[in-house]
């Protein structure tokens, strides 16, 4: 009787060389481990475009390589991150029974496809959720107590300490932090932010009330969390009904003073109104990881503004990241084999 077959469709972020190193975990499934290197594109930027193509587009604009196809056909399993799995894989694959993605979305497997053969999807929430956390509540620091802006000055030799927020650069203790969408992250953030001192709102529309409160936050409407947070960090997933649901009007019922931090997706916000709102002053200021374009356009006006912390998409980026993902996805893989109901399916 042959072994099954588990196939990792490797890229930039997740290398043939992170999943050779954990390949001695899959050992207890007497399996055969294979990898194929798909590549994204050469530079960041077309790697970057790739990305956003596909979760705006889907996964047949792109066609896979020859070797994927060819490695595809007797593989039971198929393990993915960021590299596509669309129709071609999928008709090329004809034992495919599983497909796993190393991340939380799985915009880059073709679901239609995959449904109309039975093959279950399973994806891997929670593998970047701590590092994600962190970063958050550092974004929300750095923003309020101008320390990127106070490095960039300093290291020219200007000991400029009256920023822009000057009035409202204070500590966080006694100020109202608002979180939308309160899943693995949100949580994660609200666990890291007690010990400061701040009240902690939560805007989860899946959620129970009680369950919210059970889980450290107040509930709260999202026009409430609006209106009186001094920090909102959004943590919802990008759907349909997500997308930019922070806009023009949600910016105004924000406070004069309040921080806006986006550690999530770029597609959660207008980001032209939230430029808008910085360029008027109508929120005190904003920390984000993510953008509507990247690499960041050079002629991008959140590059002119001067209440603003931006990052190049790094909140998620530790050295630990593949075997976190390949940890989570093996959870799932372990139900899968012993004929148990798969947790993260999608």
């Amino acid at each position: 009787m042959s072994k099954t077959k588990i196939l990792f469709a490797a890229d930039f972020s997740i290398t043939a060389e992170d999943i050779l190193a954990e390949k001695h975990v899959f050992s207890k499934y007497d399996a055969d481990v294979d990898v194929v290197e798909v590549s994204l594109g050469d530079t960041k930027e077309e790697r970057a475009a790739y990305i956003l193509k596909t979760e705006k587009e889907g996964t047949e604009w792109t066609k896979a390589p020859e070797e994927l196809l060819e490695k595809a056909a007797d593989a039971e399993i198929i393990i993915t991150d960021f590299a596509a799995i669309g129709k071609d894989v999928i008709d090329a694959a004809k034992s495919l029974k599983l497909i796993g993605v190393l991340r939380s979305g799985v915009e880059n497997v073709n679901l239609e496809e995959a449904a109309g053969r039975g093959i279950d999807v399973i994806c891997s929430p929670g593998r970047v959720a701590a590092p994600v956390a962190d970063y958050t509540v550092a974004m929300m620091i750095a923003e309020t107590r101008n320390i990127v802006r106070s490095n960039l000055v300093s290291s020219k030799g200007d000991w400029k300490i009256r920023f822009q927020n000057f009035p409202y650069s204070h500590n966080m203790a006694g100020k109202t932090v608002g979180i939308i969408g309160f899943g693995a992250i949100g949580q994660m953030v609200a666990a890291r932010l007690k010990p400061f001192g701040v009240n902690i709102v939560a805007y989860e529309e899946y959620m129970s009330p009680e369950k919210v409160r059970e889980l450290g936050a107040e509930p709260v409407t999202l026009d409430e969390l609006l209106v009186t947070s001094d920090y909102v960090t959004i943590h919802a997933r990008l759907c349909e009904t997500t997308k930019h649901m922070l806009g023009r009007e949600q910016f105004k019922k924000m406070k004069k003073t309040a921080i806006f931090v986006n550690t999530a997706r770029a597609g959660l916000v207008d980001e032209d109104a939230l430029v808008k709102a910085l360029q008027n002053n109508e929120i005190g200021g904003a920390a984000l990881d993510v953008f509507a374009q990247e690499p960041i356009a050079k002629d991008n006006p959140l590059l002119q503004l001067e209440n603003v912390t931006l990052t190049p998409h790094l909140a998620g980026t530790t050295s630990n990241v593949g075997s976190n993902s390949i940890a989570v996805i093996l959870q799932d893989l372990d139900r899968y084999f012993t004929g148990q109901p798969l947790k993260n399916k999608r």
